[in-house]
Order: C-alpha cells, then sequence, then structure tokens
C-alpha cells in the first residue's frame, strides 16, 4: 500500500508540475497571461505583416504574377517593356508611350491579404487605382498614346514583403477595351 500511494503522490506532483509549467508556457506565448502579471507577451501582433517562408514561396509568387500578366495580355500586343519591383522600394517608372495606344499590365503578389495603390500621372493628371495582390488576372490599365506618364506604388518598408510585376504593351486602337484613357479618366 505505501508503495502505491507514493506513487499516486509521485503521479500527482508530476501533473501538478506539468500544469504549473503549461500555464506557465501560455502566459510566455502570449495566449494567457495572469491579470497581475507585468510581463509583457512574446507573440507577433495580429498585425504583424505575413513574411515569406524562404525563397522557394518568392520563386512561386514570381511565377503567379508572371501568369496573372500573362492572362491579361491582349492578342496581338507588342511588349515595350517590363520589369519587377519589391513593395519595400517601391515602384516610380517613367514610360514613354508614343505611336499607338498602350496597356500597362499590373500584378502583384504578397505572403498575405494586401493591396496596394498604383498612382498613374501625365502632366497634373493624376488617378489612384487599387490594385489586389493575389488575383489570378493582372490589372490592365489604357494609355493613349502621347506624352510621358508615371507608375508609382509608394514604399511599403523593410518589413513588408511582396512584389509588383509590370508590363507596358503597345496595342492596336481598336483593342482598347474600356476607357481609353486610364489617368485622365473616362465619363460613363
Amino acid at each position: 500500500m505505501p508503495a502505491r500511494r507514493s506513487l499516486a503522490v509521485a503521479l500527482a506532483a508530476l501533473a501538478v508540475a506539468m500544469a504549473g509549467g503549461c500555464s506557465d508556457q501560455r502566459g510566455r506565448e502570449g495566449t494567457a497571461t495572469d491579470a497581475g502579471s507585468t510581463e509583457a507577451p512574446r507573440h507577433p501582433s495580429p498585425s504583424a505583416v505575413p513574411r515569406w517562408d524562404g525563397k522557394a514561396e518568392q520563386e512561386d509568387a514570381l511565377r503567379a504574377a508572371t501568369q496573372a500578366l500573362n492572362a491579361s495580355e491582349t492578342e496581338g500586343a507588342a511588349r515595350v517593356d517590363e520589369g519587377l519591383a519589391s513593395l519595400p522600394q517601391g515602384l516610380d517608372k517613367t514610360f514613354t508611350a508614343g505611336g499607338r495606344p498602350h496597356t500597362l499590365d499590373v500584378a502583384c503578389q504578397a505572403p498575405g491579404p494586401r493591396s496596394i495603390t498604383l498612382t498613374l500621372g501625365r502632366g497634373t493628371a493624376k488617378s489612384e487605382w487599387e490594385v489586389r495582390c493575389g488575383d489570378r488576372e493582372a490589372d490592365q490599365f489604357n494609355i493613349p498614346a502621347g506624352a510621358r506618364f508615371t507608375a508609382r506604388v509608394a514604399r511599403t518598408g523593410p518589413d513588408a514583403d511582396g512584389l509588383v510585376l509590370w508590363r507596358l504593351s503597345a496595342v492596336h486602337p481598336d483593342d482598347v477595351d474600356g476607357c481609353e484613357d486610364d489617368i485622365e479618366g473616362c465619363e460613363d
């Protein structure tokens, strides 16, 4: 009997120690803390920016953005320029749309839900567009032939993973779909 009682006491002490260790661990992880505790929880805040976990995820994002650009490409369009910008660095590019109308296709990829603001400008005219990251088809903006124009995406800071792929293409005037000038805008 004394051996059973000793075993029961040892098991009870082990259970209490394990339960105490678990509540201690929860407090350190930020899932529960004592009301009187002055120790701050050690966990990322809910507003923490998602990050890519390694090179493979970045390469997958690049492939997805390229597929989105290809999905929005106008048949018969002639590629004029294309490029990549990281969200931490932003995009600030000046283009020339000479000769024929152009389309600027923009695709964004990020490790979590996000949207960016693309600002298109020409002279004093400016327009802002929301581009959602992760869409299967790139957003396409119509630019008439003529003067130079700018495309800008503000820098997000060093803690935000993400990328923007863009492609400028010359198109036949009959292939312009919708508003002919997404910088000036069109009245419906």
